[in-house]
């Protein structure tokens, strides 16, 4: 197994390599009964870095990083600046994010950020964990606004809780909770379809090149929780290898390890195929049940870095597998 430096790849890669309409319903309409008188509340805000105080209501977003990106989007609100990793790693506009993100400015991720931002004048910053760990990123936009980064120390958050933390901020408490009950009412009804789920496993995994298979091994990161809402768990065969990061770096040798009930099968662009032909891959459970899932590195994010929009869209793309596994 490789190191901090290997699985942070996996992150780095498929997620912030830098790893709407299609939202049926999940993005928030209007404003709720309890923005009223509230906008000269000052709010607090615990989070991985300590905590920060916004006073008022926030008009000038920036969010830097898909996960408070579609926070955002979710509860109605269009920053004036962001930048989205999934759009930057697979090259294209995720297709569950609104038209109204087309009026926001787009920020280089290789510039500098910082400069970036202050040139938008915000009054709030959200900021991705793996973007506000990197240097002095969270230090230096401090110094420009409010600014919250990862709201936990684990590698990808719940995206319910920053959703239900920006409602707070926003005033729109009543609202994010509606846009986590939407999102839970489709889990619930992919429950009651596949009653036999519970109990089954999944491995999340990304095939990013001839030495590099990193598999997710932590149950209680944030891109494991629609599975365990589902009363999936991962094989206990590779929860016990050691790992960093809650991502284990498996030798593509030891595919024959994958031995989930599900498996999605995300891979870099070109490497479909060389997934397919990994040792051991036929004879894998999910192969056998026919319920495995091609990712591309965009699904395969939107999985590994899930949100309220990205979770209904990818769920009714995995629907097939999760029939097949539940049997």
């Amino acid at each position: 197994m490789k190191s901090v430096r290997a699985s942070r790849s996996w992150t780095r890669a498929a997620v912030a390599v830098l790893a709407g309409a299609l939202a049926l319903g999940v993005t928030a309409c209007g404003s709720s009964s309890d923005d009223a008188g509230s906008g000269d509340q000052s709010v607090v805000i615990k989070h991985a870095r300590g905590e920060t105080t916004i006073s008022g209501t926030p008009k000038k977003i920036v969010t830097l990083g898909n996960q408070w990106l579609d926070a955002s989007l979710a509860l109605g609100v269009t920053p004036v600046g962001y930048i989205d990793n999934i759009a930057i790693v697979s090259q294209n506009t995720p297709p569950w994010e609104p038209e109204s993100l087309e009026s926001a400015k787009v920020l280089s991720a290789t510039g500098n950020i910082a400069e970036q931002v202050a040139a938008l004048e915000p009054d709030l910053i959200l900021v991705d964990a793996f973007i506000g760990d990197q240097g002095k990123n969270y230090d230096d936009l401090s110094k420009i606004a409010p600014t919250v980064p990862g709201l936990g120390k684990a590698a990808v958050n719940p995206w319910q809780d920053q959703v239900t933390a920006l409602g707070k901020v926003l005033h729109k408490e009543a609202d994010a909770s509606a846009v986590i009950a939407n999102v839970d009412k489709k889990v619930e009804a992919i429950a009651a379809a596949n009653p036999g789920l519970k109990g089954k496993t999944f491995a999340s995994t990304w095939f990013g090149g001839p030495t590099m298979l990193m598999v997710l091994t932590d149950v209680n990161d944030g891109s494991a929780k629609v599975f365990t809402q589902l009363g999936m768990g991962i094989p206990k065969n590779l929860t016990d290898q050691p790992s960093s990061g809650g991502r284990l770096q498996l030798s593509p040798e030891r595919a024959d390890q994958l031995t989930a009930d599900l498996l999605l099968a995300g891979y870099s662009p070109g490497l479909e195929n060389a997934y397919k032909q990994l040792p051991g891959y036929n004879d894998l459970p999910a192969v056998k049940k026919g319920s495995v899932v091609f990712l591309t590195t965009q699904e395969i994010t939107a999985i590994n870095q899930p949100t309220s929009l990205s979770t209904v869209y990818i769920l009714d793309k995995l629907a097939p597998a999760f029939a097949a596994a539940a049997k």
